[in-house]
This record gives structure tokens, C-alpha cells and sequence, in this order.
């Protein structure tokens, strides 16, 4: 990890191009954009900026001017980092969008190997549990367990459950190992936020380039979805970002047990054969296509051990 790089003299490319993989993470569900941050070694720099845009910082706005107050904030990361992020939905979504329509069962296959691998990551990281930590951990589970067996989350389009989505979203970019993806999964506006929203909004965009006859089709209804959820996101982000860093800080053995216990209470939501809309046979080896989501959940699983391994390699080089 790079933490002595001044990140505020860093290329625009070069932060602008982080901004668009920590985005295309942040829509994978098992892996969160503040744990990519973490790897590279701009999270402190990410986290400390965005906790800068205060109240103090505003009034300095008014009295010294949009350059001083965009010198306290690190103006131009925050600026570069959001827009490569935002560029990033754009592309991921449309992918997300063609393979959740040609193979459903793959794409939640790779999402819960995914999920698990975070899971092994999380356990990895824990220090010690004692009775203090098992009680968040027990905790974690019992809340997890009772989102799985309650009625479903189905997509919902009130806005103001669609603010809430973007507010608790944010999480995966404040702490490191819990999936702001996954969050909505649970919350079941993952596609209608994430994929139809953004594509919606993006034939707005290309509509702009074609002629009459080529329009896109576009709902003014997930227009104003996607509003809606940003700001939530952003609210979120600037109130959750004091607080969730403040806690993982001082109680980070016990957030971590709570989000464990959490992951594996709700792993039943995410199992790839309840997602799929057309059931298919039984788990059997001798179905392929059963085969194949197996041998996907297996690489899902991989990619987040290969990112762990990484990330200690970097700490261990770090620290010597």
C-alpha cells in the first residue's frame, strides 16, 4: 500500500481511472469499494476528505471563496474519484444488464462466491472473540436469519424507501469488507438501482446523439429514481461518513463480528437457485448448467482470496 503518496499531487488519469474500478466494484456484490481504496492506500485520503465537508468548511465557502474551500476538502480528488465512479455505472450496468438476461444462474453464481470469499476475508481479519465479540457475532446472525426468513424484499419503487437505498448504500465505501451491493440485494432494489435505473438514464444520454428515428425508450419514472437514490447516496456519505469511521475505529473486532454474523444469517437470500425466475432441475453435477454456477461460485471465491492475499502481501511489504 502507497501511504505516504501525497494523493492531492497525484494525476487527474491516474485518480480518475481508480475512481471507475473502485465504481465497478462498488456494483459487485462480496466486495466493497472501501476495501479496494484499502489496497491501493487512498482510503484514509478518500475518508478524510469526505468528512471535510462540514459545516466550518461551508461558512469558509462563503467568506474565503470556492478555491480555499476546495483546497480543504481536496477538491480535485473528490471531484476525479466521483466522476470515474459515476462513468463506471454506465459500463457495468449495461454488462450486468445483458448477462442477468442471457444467464442469470452464472451471474448470482459468481455474485455469492463472491459474497463468501468477503466472508473468508472478514473471518480472516478477526483478532480475537471473547464473549464481548461473540454476543455481536450471535447478534449479527439472529438479524440475519430473521431478514431470510421474513417475506421477501421485493422492488419497491416509494421514494422514499428509494432515499434509504442510497443512505445505507453508502456502507460499502465507509467500511471496508461490507457490500453496499449486497445491502441492496437484501433490500431488493439491487437491479431496479443498479442496472435499469442506470441504463434508463443513459439512453436519456444517447438519445442526445441520435435522430428521431433511433430514439431509446426512456422512463421518466427511473429518471427520477436515479435522483433520488444519488442523493441519498450522497446525504449518506457525508452523515454516515463521521460516524460508521468513528465506530470502525474504536470498535473494529465487534463491527466485525456483527457484519459476519450479519453475511451468514442472510446467505440464503443470495443462494444463485433462488434468484433465477425460471427454476431449473435440482442442484446435479451432471447438469451443466449446474456445473457451470458451481465452478463459477469456486472463481467468484477465488478472486477475493487472490485481492486478501494481496492486500497482506502489501501490509507485510508496508511494515518492514
Amino acid at each position: 500500500m502507497k501511504h505516504n503518496r501525497d494523493w492531492n499531487k497525484v494525476s487527474f488519469f491516474e485518480i480518475f481511472t481508480h475512481g471507475i474500478i473502485m465504481g465497478t466494484i462498488n456494483k459487485l456484490p462480496g466486495i466493497s469499494g472501501g476495501l479496494y481504496s484499502l489496497i491501493i492506500g487512498f482510503y484514509n485520503h478518500l475518508i478524510s476528505s469526505i468528512k471535510s465537508i462540514s459545516y466550518k468548511n461551508l461558512k469558509i465557502l462563503k467568506t474565503d471563496g470556492v478555491k480555499t474551500f476546495l483546497r480543504l476538502i481536496n477538491g480535485n480528488f473528490l471531484f476525479f474519484i466521483s466522476t470515474g465512479m459515476i462513468m463506471s455505472y454506465f459500463t457495468t450496468s449495461k454488462i450486468l444488464d445483458y448477462f442477468l438476461i442471457k444467464n442469470e444462474l452464472y451471474v448470482w453464481a459468481v455474485f455469492f462466491g463472491l459474497i463468501l470469499g468477503s466472508l473468508y476475508i472478514l473471518i480472516k481479519r478477526i483478532k480475537k472473540t471473547n464473549i464481548n465479540t461473540a454476543i455481536f457475532l450471535f447478534f449479527g446472525l439472529i438479524f440475519g436469519v430473521f431478514i431470510s426468513v421474513s417475506d421477501p424484499l421485493y422492488e419497491n419503487r416509494n421514494l422514499l424507501f428509494i432515499f434509504f437505498c442510497g443512505f445505507i448504500s453508502i456502507c460499502g465505501i465507509t467500511i471496508p469488507g461490507l457490500s453496499g451491493s449486497f445491502l441492496l440485494i437484501l433490500l431488493g432494489n439491487y437491479k431496479l438501482l443498479l442496472v435499469d435505473s442506470v441504463n434508463n438514464f443513459f439512453n436519456l444520454i444517447s438519445n442526445f446523439f441520435y435522430t428521431s428515428d433511433q430514439k431509446l425508450n426512456v422512463e421518466n419514472e427511473l429518471i427520477n429514481i436515479l435522483l433520488v437514490f444519488f442523493m441519498g447516496s450522497v446525504f449518506g456519505l457525508v452523515v454516515l461518513s463521521k460516524f460508521l469511521t468513528y465506530i470502525n475505529d474504536k470498535f473494529p473486532n465487534q463491527l466485525n463480528h456483527l457484519i459476519i454474523g450479519f453475511v451468514i444469517g442472510t446467505l440464503s437470500i443470495v443462494w444463485p437457485w433462488n434468484q433465477i425466475k425460471n427454476n431449473i432441475e435440482p442442484i446435479e453435477l451432471s447438469n451443466s448448467l449446474n456445473s457451470i454456477a458451481i465452478v463459477l461460485i469456486l472463481i467468484g471465491i477465488l478472486i477475493t482470496v487472490i485481492i486478501n492475499s494481496y492486500v497482506d502481501k502489501e501490509n507485510l511489504r508496508v511494515n518492514r
